[in-house]
C-alpha cells in the first residue's frame, strides 16, 4: 500500500509499504477521507509537542471496513463506513477512572502519538469506530472535528435562553456555531476574516464581528443589552481574548477555552470572585462521538461548507504547503485516498 512519512520537519515521503494486518480487537480499514487541522501543520513543521518521526500523520479520518482481527463478533460489518475516534486512553488515570478519557495523562492520538491515516490502509481498534449511515466520506471524515465544538458546547451547558459568543471561526469555531445553535441558543461570531465571518453567518450566526475593524466590546455589550453574553467560547488561544472574554462575559457566565497556546496570559484576579465565573477548558471529546455523527447527518450542507480544498493522497505535502502558505484562504483542507479521490474536483476551492 502507499503511504505519506514524514520523515522531518517540512520533509514528506510517499512510500510503498507493507499492508498493516488486524490483530485482536481491530479492524482493517480502507481510508477513504482525511482532514488536516492545526495541529497536523505543527507536526509537519516540527513544532508541536508530541512530535516524533518518521510519523504518519492524519487524526480526522473515516474509512470503509475490509477484515476483522480474529474473534470480533460484534455489530460492525465489512463494507460498512466509518468515522473514527482518534483517541486511545490509557483507562487507568485519574480522568479515565471519573470517565474523562478525552484528557487522559498518558493519552495517545492516531497521527500524533501513533501512526495515523495518511496512508491506504490502517489497523484500528474496533472500540473506536463508529458507523455513519449513508454519509459520504468527506463528511463522515469530519465527525471527529465536529464532535471537538460539540463537547465544548456540553462543557459550556448551553441552552435556548443563552447569548453566547464565539471567538474565532476557524473549523472548531464553526462546529461550537453549528451544535450552540441545535441547542437554539443566539450566537454572535467574532474573526478577523471576512470569508470566515461570512459561512459563521450563513450557518446561523445571528451577529459577526470583525476584530480587525469593529470595536468588539462595544457591539458585544450592546447585543447582549449590556448583560454580557452568557457563555464565550475561545477558540484562538490568543491571551489577548483570553483576557477579553474574561471583561467581557456576563457575571455568573461560563468561558470555555478550547484554543491552544503555549503562552502565558495575565488575568485581574479580583474579576473570578466578582463575577463568581466558570472557567472551562475542554479538550477533543469525551463520550459523545455518536452524538457528533447524528449531529453530521442532520447538518451535511452545513458541514460540507467547513471544506475549502481537497487533495489526492500523493499530493499531501503540497496540500500542506498551501495550508500554510495560504492562510485565509485553507479552511478545513482534505485529503481524498483511493476511491474517494475518483471523480472529485481536486485541488480547487470547494
Amino acid at each position: 500500500m502507499r503511504a505519506v512519512v514524514t520523515v522531518a520537519p517540512q520533509q514528506m515521503e510517499l512510500v510503498e509499504e507493507a499492508a498493516p494486518i488486524a490483530g485482536p480487537g481491530e479492524a482493517l480499514l480502507r481510508v477513504e477521507a482525511v482532514g488536516l487541522c492545526g495541529s497536523d501543520l505543527h507536526l509537519y513543521l516540527g513544532d508541536h509537542p508530541y512530535v516524533t518521526y518518521p510519523q504518519v500523520q492524519g487524526h480526522e479520518f473515516c474509512g470503509t471496513i475490509l477484515a476483522f482481527g480474529e474473534g470480533y463478533s460484534g455489530p460492525l460489518r465489512i463494507g460498512q463506513r466509518v468515522a473514527v475516534e482518534p483517541l486511545v486512553p490509557c483507562g487507568s488515570c485519574y480522568p479515565c477512572r471519573h470517565g474523562r478519557p478525552n484528557c487522559c495523562t498518558r493519552l495517545a492520538v492516531l497521527g500524533a502519538h501513533r501512526r495515523g491515516a495518511l496512508a491506504e490502509l490502517i489497523a484500528v481498534r474496533t472500540t473506536s469506530l463508529y458507523p455513519v449511515g449513508d454519509l459520504d466520506a468527506e463528511l463522515a471524515a469530519l465527525v471527529e472535528p465536529v464532535s471537538i465544538g460539540l463537547h465544548a458546547v456540553i462543557r459550556g451547558q448551553v441552552t435556548a435562553e443563552d447569548r453566547v459568543v464565539i471567538f474565532g471561526a476557524g473549523p472548531i469555531g464553526q462546529a461550537v456555531l453549528l451544535a450552540a445553535r441545535e441547542r437554539g441558543a443566539q450566537v454572535l461570531v467574532v474573526d478577523k476574516l471576512e470569508r470566515r465571518l461570512a459561512l459563521a453567518h450563513r450557518l446561523g450566526a445571528e451577529v459577526v464581528i470583525n476584530a480587525s475593524h469593529e470595536d468588539v466590546a462595544a457591539a458585544v455589550l450592546s447585543w447582549t443589552d449590556g448583560d454580557g453574553p452568557a457563555v464565550i467560547f475561545e477558540a484562538t488561544g490568543v491571551p489577548a481574548v483570553i483576557r477579553q472574554a474574561v471583561e467581557l462575559v456576563a457575571s455568573a457566565g461560563r468561558i470555555v477555552i478550547i484554543g491552544l497556546s503555549n503562552q502565558e496570559v495575565s488575568l485581574p484576579v479580583v474579576e473570578f470572585t466578582r463575577k463568581e465565573l466558570t472557567v472551562l477548558g475542554s479538550r477533543n471529546n469525551a463520550g459523545i462521538f455518536a452524538q457528533a455523527v447524528e449531529l453530521v447527518q442532520r447538518q451535511r450542507a452545513a458541514v460540507r461548507a467547513l471544506i475549502s480544498h481537497r487533495f489526492p493522497l500523493e499530493e499531501t505535502p503540497r496540500a500542506l504547503a498551501f495550508a500554510l502558505e495560504h492562510p485565509t484562504e485553507a479552511e478545513k483542507v482534505l485529503i481524498l485516498v483511493g476511491p474517494a479521490a475518483t471523480g472529485q474536483a481536486l485541488n480547487q476551492q470547494a
